[in-house]
């Protein structure tokens, strides 16, 4: 009856001291289950990739809130020789674009006489600003500098000629004259009771190169005093200016899984 017993004890004994290996072969089972599942949908292809694009709110840089009306100074040229029409051209491209955003109050430039002539010391005198301010009676001015100059650049390239001598085509290095337009471009948004500088923009120099221009016809030709360059190269600068002061909605690539 006693060996019996001790018998009975020993089995359970052995039986709980299973229970663990059992649960941790289980657990191994069931997570070689989910990983073999993972690997089906992959190569079976069960989940497809779609590239959307969607519409996201981008808010303004700074608290625009308290500067309804706007006053766009024309821009000052910073060249040896300023050329005042394109400082207006600028100033007009600024001008349009802040008034299709129906953010702000924008005064128009058959209102924007002035007693006196700016300067670039002005634009960096906080009374003088105020002054403006009163003058025009806004709240916030826009100033600013730009240049526009033309360069000449040599463009290195190899082509393929051919040696009688070697009986087989050689590559040749050789190079080309081509213009490269630069465009650097300063702008500041101004408190018009104040005279500070809310907001301070200064991007990287745009350059274009022009591949319309060849041979003698670079030597006499002169992009930088056609307003149509001007315009092309000065877009995106003026346009992410802008889009710093206003709230606006833009567009990002995100990938959907299904």
């Amino acid at each position: 009856m006693i060996t019996n017993m001790q018998h009975f004890t020993s089995n359970i004994s052995n039986k709980k001291s299973l229970r663990p290996c059992r649960n941790k072969y289980q657990t191994f089972i069931y997570f070689m289950r989910f990983i073999l599942l993972l690997l089906i949908v992959y190569f079976t292809g069960c989940y497809s990739t779609q590239s959307v694009n969607i519409t996201v709110k981008v808010d303004s840089k700074i608290d625009m809130s308290k500067y309804h009306t706007i006053a766009v100074i024309n821009f000052l040229d910073k060249k040896s020789k300023p050329n005042e029409e394109q400082g207006k051209i600028i100033s007009r491209m600024i001008r349009k674009q802040l008034k299709n955003s129906k953010e702000f109050q924008i005064l128009d430039e058959k209102n924007m006489e002035l007693d006196t002539e700016i300067h670039e010391d002005d634009i960096k005198d906080p009374e003088t600003l105020v002054s403006l301010g009163n003058q025009l009676g806004v709240d916030a001015l826009i100033v600013g500098e730009f240049e526009f100059s033309q360069r000449y650049q040599s463009v290195p390239y190899i082509v393929d000629r051919y040696s009688s001598s070697e009986g087989k085509y050689i590559p040749e290095g050789n190079t080309y004259v081509r213009n490269m337009y630069s465009f650097s471009f300063h702008a500041k948004l101004i408190d018009g009771k104040t005279g500070k500088t809310i907001f301070d923009y200064s991007p990287r120099v745009e350059e274009k190169p022009d591949y319309q221009s060849s041979g003698l016809e670079l030597l006499f030709s002169d992009g930088t005093n056609d307003p149509s360059y001007l315009r092309a190269i000065a877009s995106k600068p003026v346009a992410n200016f802008v889009l710093s002061l206003t709230p606006h909605y833009d567009h990002e690539r995100r990938i959907l899984i299904r």
